[in-house]
């Protein structure tokens, strides 16, 4: 695992030093560090299981460390990403050691004046998320973002059909998984559409299709995401919603889904406020590590430093109808509260 970081980070290295002599090369480099106060206060100073950024309870912590070499020139494109951090540490758990350090990395090729396609691990086409907190309205991420995927590995067909449309076709190893299972032997598809018709309206939606079950048994699941967001002068606000299925053959299917809106109005030049309401349902354990219905609410107030960085304070409340939230003593409460403080620089 040292070789093999020492390995990427000499590549990157190297692609840094070429930079000024190859402009198609870029670099750039991405770290948010944060501190996290759980109310419940987890004896194993972990956040619920359900989320995978900032689950650090109590200790001072980096969320996302990450460093990208990028390559593009008209007919070809590469983009190699290592990292670090708890996203990192529980979001990959389940991958290989020598996978659980890749952000990104794939090739692409043009194969046509507004089609690419791309091979590799790349951000998945589904939500209004991003794993880098600074592209994203709140601190946390929503509990729909947080459980689908964030990347996908696989090939990636990406058709530029307007300035206002485009659509994307992917044919992946499952959900979310860099390597899959040994028994399953299944390739995912997945298709997304973005459209934005007038300027500050972006309205998308996204699906997958895929069997997550090893085989012979088969179960396939069928996910869809959509969400619009619009912002104009200083006000801003998302709403979206999730539904998916999943089942045996010739079975009712179980089924899952999640509803998000969120609000944000800028003042003066730097600072931001934010509110977020959520629901999400997964009463029979497909995607969560057991049944449970959760509500949430969440605000936040950014301070924009400079372009480059950005400090955050979130406040996040988590409720059940069921006493699913550890306390000390192996005791349960239907709440949890926590305060996180962020701060991010883009470099």
């Amino acid at each position: 695992m040292k070789k093999l970081a020492l390995v990427l980070f000499l590549f990157c290295h190297q692609l840094l030093a070429q930079e000024s002599q190859s402009p198609k090369i870029q670099y750039s480099g991405y770290i948010e560090a944060y501190f996290n106060y759980d109310f419940n206060k987890p004896e194993n100073h972990l956040r619920p299981d359900f989320l995978y950024n900032f689950t650090r309870h109590n200790e001072f912590s980096i969320n996302l460390a990450v460093l990208m070499a990028s390559y593009e020139d008209d007919n070809i494109r590469a983009n190699l990403a290592i990292m670090g951090g708890t996203y990192a540490q529980f979001n990959l758990a389940d991958e290989p050691a020598w996978a659980q350090m890749l952000n990104e990395a794939s090739v692409g090729v043009k194969l046509h004046e507004k089609l690419w396609l791309d091979v590799g691990i790349m951000p998945s086409h589904i939500g209004f998320e991003s794993w880098y907190g600074m592209d994203c309205w709140h601190l946390s991420r929503s509990l729909m973002a947080e459980n689908s995927p964030y990347f996908l590995t696989g090939a990636r067909f990406s058709f530029a059909y307007s300035d206002k449309t485009d659509f994307q076709l992917w044919f992946a190893n499952g959900w979310q998984n860099v390597q899959r299972e040994s028994r399953n032997q299944s390739i995912a598809m997945g298709f997304g559409v973005n459209h934005r018709p007038f300027e500050g309206l972006v309205i998308n939606y996204s699906n997958f299709f895929g069997n997550e079950n090893p085989q012979p048994v088969r179960m396939n699941r069928f996910f869809n995401n959509f969400y619009a967001q619009y912002e104009k002068n200083q006000w801003g606000i998302t709403i979206g919603a999730d539904y998916g299925i999943e089942a045996f053959f010739a079975r009712t299917p179980h089924q899952w889904f999640g509803l998000t809106a969120s609000l944000r109005r800028q003042f003066a030049d730097k600072f931001f406020v934010a509110g977020r309401a959520e629901y999400y349902s997964d009463p029979v354990g497909i995607i969560l590590n057991e049944g449970l219905k959760v509500s949430g609410l969440s605000a936040n107030l950014d301070y924009q430093i400079n372009k480059s960085a950005l400090v955050r304070l979130e406040a996040r409340q988590f409720m059940s109808p069921e006493a699913i939230f550890t306390l000390p003593e192996a005791k349960f409460s239907k709440g949890n509260t926590a305060v996180t403080g962020s701060l991010a620089v883009r470099f």
